[in-house]
């Protein structure tokens, strides 16, 4: 019984969390803020990838695009619901830092923009040899599904985009 509660107040909060904004605070450097901008956010799961040449990732972390949060969990193969904070709509420039352990070594921490998505969903992290890593949200596609952004089955990091 206890349990049940549990779960249905985990389920509670979590709902309770969809439709959340936040403001744009990214600025350059030495410059004052002459407005704060309304970016509507949702919440999302985070999953990860370990493509092909990859050694079996430890613990992962992402970085919110527009916070100091960083969410993750550990190793690769499953979603975890972290309530991760994604704009609701893909906006330029959106780099974030991943932080991974991948195992038997030291933590590795890289900057990578996340890819154009048109609708945001699940936050994947692509693991690839030679240390590259690279972010998208799909809302329908799996990374087993060949229309997913980045399908699992790919063994060189794709470009960066701007």
């Amino acid at each position: 019984m206890r349990l049940k509660h549990l779960l249905i107040l985990t389920a509670t909060l979590a709902l309770s969390a969809c439709a959340a904004t936040a403001p744009n605070t990214a600025q350059a450097p030495n410059q004052k803020p002459s407005m704060v901008v309304d970016i509507p956010m949702t919440f999302v799961d985070i999953g990860c990838v370990g493509h092909p040449g990859v050694s079996y990732i430890y613990a992962f972390y992402v970085k919110e695009p527009f916070s100091e949060r960083m969410a993750g969990g550990l190793s690769c193969g499953g979603i975890g619901a972290f309530g991760y904070m994604l704009p609701r709509q893909w906006q330029p420039g959106m780099k974030v830092k991943v932080r991974w352990k991948p195992n038997a070594r030291d933590w590795i921490e890289k900057t990578t923009t996340i890819k154009r998505y048109e609708k945001a969903g699940t936050l994947t992290v692509h693991f690839f040899a030679n240390d590259d890593v690279r972010v998208v949200s799909s809302p329908i596609y799996a990374p087993e599904s060949p229309q997913h952004p980045i399908p699992k089955s790919v063994t060189i990091a794709p470009p960066e985009e701007e």
